[in-house]
């Protein structure tokens, strides 16, 4: 699908930027060492595959028996003072572009010279061959939680544990695997009719259902069509431990916090730039459909369209909107199969290529307004790099059609990263919307904190008048 869909405006890869800093005396060569051990390591599938494209059909893996590991990693520097505007406008640079489709479709910079003893580790890789939590996966498998650790697997040599073969099934199991497939897609298919049904009522005004359904938000700045491959990145952090405690306070969860901040952020953003928006928005949220213990290297994803708070809502209110809104879209999925939810992605997505495709999207409603998705990371408190300690991992992720904004979030120890990626003709500041994300938050905390501050000071107010009333 993804290699269906890619334009060159809109390519299909997704990258990830981490932040190390140096050990403690770490020698002079000690990245080009690095870089050294990154190239001896061979790539493993889905790494040493590269698409070919046949005349009819779809395209097919063939391993590369000439992969050059000096094209797939390479190392860079960045010129003083070495700030993270600079390293921004590095990783814009490699984001943007289409994957060379003769090789295999991944490579990874290593940028040095980075302020604060510190280097950076870009890596970009086609959401054809990988979806966040595989990517994820890999990712940490190169990372240890010992600072003395000297073992080291790059990601892409690193092998998921797989269940050993089973002997070959006889032809009648395989005749009855191959009925039970067919039955459950027919459920799906009729699960997925009946879906469609009940949301075209509710297009049509004819019946209210308690979900968001696509085709019903409005059109704002994040909704214009990418024309050009022009990418603006921006990076926050918020902790981890007080985005779920906020959440606590109204019975809400991670997810719940992250899009409310981003919403409110996003109509801080639209007033700022004189397009505010006067409904809510809609945010398309992926959802994992991969089960447990499947480790297979490629995309098993659906998605839930939630609506945000209202335009004028306060921090609190629009928490406890985000979370009702976010329960019945929960509810509506866990209503469906995962066969029904997987057909009714690719039916969404593939309406949306179709409507992107033939400039009708501007025509119509918006679908929704951002995807806003939610990768989490190891639990672990420290890791390191052999030596280096991660400081922040940073999801750039791509765009799907419909929208030219995507927010994508990585929790790791106690930290939540958030990767922004916009379409920079359409939303240049970036870097506004980022600051905004951490302003928001903390107002949020402030809402939750003021009717404890309310109550101490009623109570020292009322201890100051008593010796007034004994006078």
């Amino acid at each position: 699908m993804f290699f269906l869909s890619e334009m060159p405006a809109s390519p299909k890869h997704v990258g990830a930027l981490q932040i190390f800093e140096l050990p403690p005396r770490a020698p002079k060569d000690y990245l080009k060492k690095l870089v050294a051990r990154m190239k001896s390591q061979p790539p493993v599938p889905p790494f040493s595959y590269w698409p070919l494209f046949p005349r009819t059909g779809m395209p097919q893996w063939q391993v590369d028996e000439n992969l050059d590991m000096d094209y797939h990693v390479r190392h860079s520097a960045l010129p003083d003072p070495g700030d993270t505007r600079q390293l921004l406008d590095t990783v814009e640079r490699l984001h943007g572009g289409m994957l060379d489709r003769q090789r295999p479709c991944w490579f990874c910079q290593v940028i040095e010279g980075l302020h604060g003893n510190r280097f950076a580790v870009y890596t970009k890789i086609h959401h054809a061959c990988i979806d966040g939590m595989s990517g994820v996966r890999r990712m940490y498998a190169a990372l240890s939680a010992s600072p003395t650790s000297t073992v080291f697997t790059a990601p892409w040599a690193f092998e998921e544990k797989t269940a050993p073969p089973r002997a070959e099934p006889d032809i009648a199991t395989r005749v009855a695997a191959t009925g039970r497939t067919a039955l459950a897609q027919a459920r799906a298919v009729a699960e997925l009719s009946g879906t469609l049904a009940r949301m075209s009522l509710q297009w049509m005004k004819v019946e209210y259902s308690f979900h968001q359904v696509p085709f019903d938000a409005p059109r704002s700045l994040m909704n214009r069509p990418l024309t050009r491959d022009a990418r603006a990145v921006g990076i926050c952090t918020l902790p981890l431990d007080r985005v779920k405690a906020a959440g606590r306070r109204l019975g809400g969860k991670v997810n719940d916090v992250v899009l409310t901040v981003v919403d409110a952020a996003l109509h801080e953003y639209l007033r700022h730039s004189g397009a505010p928006s006067d409904a809510a928005l809609v945010a398309l949220c992926p959802m994992s459909l991969r089960e447990d213990g499947d480790h297979a290297a490629n995309t098993q994803v659906s998605a839930l369209h939630v609506r945000l708070g209202d335009p004028q809502a306060d921090m609190r209110t629009r928490l406890g909107q985000v979370i009702d809104s976010s329960a019945k879209s929960k509810q509506q999925a866990r209503e469906m199969s995962r066969d029904a939810l997987l057909d009714f992605a690719v039916l969404m997505f593939g309406a949306y290529e179709l409507l992107e495709r033939t400039g009708l999207q501007e025509r119509i409603p918006a679908s929704y307004n951002v995807l806003v998705s939610n990768v989490p990371g190891p639990t672990g408190s420290r890791m390191y790099l052999l030596g280096s300690r991660l400081i922040a991992s940073y999801p750039i992720s791509t765009f799907l059609p419909g929208t030219n904004l995507n927010v994508t979030v990585l929790s790791h120890g106690n930290s939540i990263d958030f990767g922004v990626l916009a379409d920079r003709l359409a939303m240049p500041d970036v870097a506004r919307l980022t600051e905004s994300i951490v302003q928001r938050f903390a107002e949020l905390e402030r809402a939750f904190a003021k009717p404890r501050a309310s109550r101490a000071r009623a109570g020292s107010n009322a201890l100051r008048s008593k010796p007034a009333a004994r006078r």
